[in-house]
């Protein structure tokens, strides 16, 4: 697979996940998440600031990645929720997104299952899957 999926590629994609043209331009600001620490099925919430910074109406996709933080085998950035917003033209909305207990779960190799295990983990928000358009925030599993 090396050099036919994002996961193996050497170079930059030439468009990243979520890459599109718009009519418009967006910010995301910094999230708010309802908790730090999450315990068995618990949920997360996550309220991110989404801007239109342009003079016309427009839809954005907040996407949401999560990463178990020392998990060399593991992937980078995993997508685990999106959401699709409508911003009027120089306003700002609230998107809220609500992010599973089972969004952390990932492949144990102890076990050899997917299961959620204790640990921290990096929370990625933004408008594509490029380094540049994410923001990160951490949470640990208890």
């Amino acid at each position: 697979m090396k050099g036919r999926t994002y996961r193996y590629m050497s170079e930059a994609p030439l468009f990243t996940f979520g890459y599109g043209l718009c009519y418009t331009s967006f910010t995301i600001g910094n999230a708010q998440t309802s908790k730090t620490e999450i315990r068995k099925n618990e949920d997360l919430q996550l309220t991110i600031p989404v801007s239109n910074t342009g003079r016309r109406e427009g839809a954005e996709v907040v996407q949401v990645y999560v990463r178990k933080v020392n998990d060399a085998g593991g992937p980078t950035k995993t997508l685990r929720c999106f959401k699709r917003v409508g911003v009027g033209a120089g306003k700002t909305i609230q998107a809220i997104i609500d992010l599973p207990y089972n969004a952390f779960e990932f492949f144990d190799t102890t076990s050899g299952v997917m299961k959620v295990t204790p640990g921290a983990y990096e929370i990625w928000y933004g408008n594509s899957s490029a380094a540049k358009d994410l923001k990160m925030t951490k949470v640990n599993v208890l």
